[in-house]
């Protein structure tokens, strides 16, 4: 099959713009800046697909791929097509599964994706982005022949606190893949707009310098663990220091969506989760 059967130029919108987190776009980008290559999108699904729209993978000059699009079902012809596009200098947007020529790549959902390929040079297009990303600020990556990608930070869990619970909380998000770091203190700017606060303390007094500190900066999530008591005294506590309601709101607890776990890996599964919903 020549290539005009099966498309000749990725042709997104210019106003179309898609939103992903920096760990499913900042290893593609990485491994394009140094060499160049050829940057792959999905940029439209057609029935129901696992991947997101603005999904990348990258074919590095003279290195090997980064990321994928499937689970191993285009892979392998990407490559055929990432070589051809770094050789001609040209954009591509190809076909998959319903209503692709590609008649022996199937695609067990059932579905049709499209997938735009452009070449891409080492440079400020990809420099902002990644100096961005890499000091935890949004990002866009805006590429000729590609739908503008809104990126964000991943969130990070800033998990202050002692015993079984702390631990067993940041060993599960660690797992998870999320930043994760284990702090005995906090203060205002060692916090961005993408962190979310969690304390685990059985000594609610120890809590309220630290909570003053969350409420000063711009975390997403502040949450602390806790009985319904606990929370009143600790809401009570920290008003009496001059928070008003609305600052006060912001202090989630009790913390987690399965409420009055004792079981710290449940409480755990369930804090997470709670956080995770937040991002969403």
């Amino acid at each position: 099959m020549t290539q005009d059967a099966v498309s000749a130029e990725a042709s997104a919108p210019a106003d179309t713009a898609f939103a992903l987190t920096a760990s499913e776009v900042e290893p593609a980008l990485a491994a394009l800046s140094e060499n160049g290559g050829v940057l792959t999108m999905l940029v439209g699904i057609d029935g129901a697909f696992y991947r997101p729209l603005g999904a990348v993978m990258a074919f590095p000059e003279g290195g090997a791929p980064v990321g994928s699009l499937s689970s191993g079902c285009i892979e392998g012809d990407l490559a055929l097509h990432a070589a051809e596009v770094l050789a001609e200098g040209r954009p591509r947007q190809l076909r998959y599964g319903r209503g692709s020529p590609y008649l022996d790549i199937r695609l067990p959902c059932g579905s049709g994706l499209d997938v735009a390929l452009v070449p891409v040079a080492p440079g400020a297009a990809l420099d902002g982005p990644l100096a961005d990303l890499r000091a935890r600020r949004p990002a866009r990556l805006s590429l000729p022949k590609l739908p503008k990608l809104e990126i964000r930070p991943d969130p990070r869990m800033a998990v202050i606190g002692t015993g079984p619970e702390a631990a067993a909380f940041a060993r599960l998000a660690q797992a998870a893949g999320y930043p994760t770091e284990r702090r005995d203190g906090l203060a205002p700017g060692d916090v961005d707009a993408a962190t979310a606060v969690v304390l685990f303390f059985h000594e609610h007094e120890r809590e309220t310098d630290i909570l003053d500190a969350a409420l000063r900066s711009p975390a997403f999530w502040i949450g602390a663990q806790g009985s319904r008591t606990a929370q009143a005294r600790r809401l009570d506590t920290l008003r009496a220091t001059g928070w008003d309601d609305a600052a006060l709101a912001r202090v989630r607890g009790p913390i987690g969506l399965i409420k009055n776990s004792r079981d710290p890996r449940v409480l755990a599964v369930s804090v997470l989760a709670e956080i995770v919903a937040a991002t969403q």
